[in-house]
């Protein structure tokens, strides 16, 4: 299994696009949306920096969703998972070991991410209580990931399934509030805006660094979590390795 994941890991770090996402996306977003949306907000309480922070991190946190589809079943690893198919290896620990991978890969940098623009003061993460963001996000990226992978393998085409699923994170994180407060366009949005799942999460981010409540943290991991299990029953019982014939 270490092996595997010892490979896997190579394989993203060779993975152009996915590493500009994980290393660059995250500095160039964030930097981006708070100079240019910076008139939007009175920098009072709530700087631009502060808001597409957060928002954005848990945006690239969302879009992890791709990462388990390329590990799995992407033309950058297609031959090294076709020799795993002659491999007395229990197919289990294959897919748990990428699993592993694009969760701890992803997060790891993530996180890097939040404590430096914390640490420098460029966002605020809630300053000490950053530790129950990066708790959160770890549940973010873990729903996500096991979310593209199951997703992936109930369509069994890799290609379609990355499509639909950038589809999918980008609508809702527009209707989220995620690149623009929904409150500036009235009240009812905001309302509508607000039962998305993802605004649950912003909220949680937001209640934690600003009001020091935690009343949200624990049952919104608590759903992730719930939701990433199932997802990982499904990745079990549709997982296996022929599916990597040529």
């Amino acid at each position: 299994m270490l092996t595997i994941m010892q490979q896997d890991i190579k394989n993203l770090i060779k993975n152009k696009p996915i590493m500009m996402y994980l290393i660059l996306y995250p500095l160039i977003l964030i930097l981006i949306t708070g100079f240019v949306c910076s008139s939007i907000f009175s920098n009072d309480i709530l700087s631009s920096y502060d808001y597409y922070g957060v928002t954005m991190m848990i945006y690239l946190s969302m879009a992890t969703v791709i990462i388990l589809p390329e590990l799995l079943f992407g033309s950058h690893v297609k031959f090294a998972n076709y020799r795993i198919v002659y491999a007395p290896i229990d197919r289990t620990k294959i897919y748990l070991s990428k699993l592993i991978v694009s969760i701890g890969f992803s997060y790891i940098i993530l996180s890097i991410y939040m404590l430096m623009f914390n640490a420098l003061d460029l966002v605020n993460y809630g300053g000490t209580r950053v530790g129950s963001l990066l708790i959160l996000d770890l549940a973010v990226i873990t729903f996500s990931t096991t979310f593209g992978g199951a997703f992936c393998l109930l369509l069994k085409n890799e290609d379609l399934s990355t499509k639909l699923l950038n589809i999918l994170i980008n609508i809702l994180a527009i209707i989220s509030g995620l690149f623009v407060p929904m409150y500036i366009f009235g009240k009812k949005i905001a309302n509508i805006s607000n039962m998305s799942p993802i605004a649950k999460v912003m909220s949680s981010f937001f209640g934690i660094i600003y009001d020091n409540n935690f009343n949200q943290l624990f049952t919104t991991i608590e759903i992730l979590l719930l939701f990433s299990a199932i997802f990982l029953v499904i990745i079990h019982l549709m997982y296996h390795p022929e599916k990597f014939k040529m």
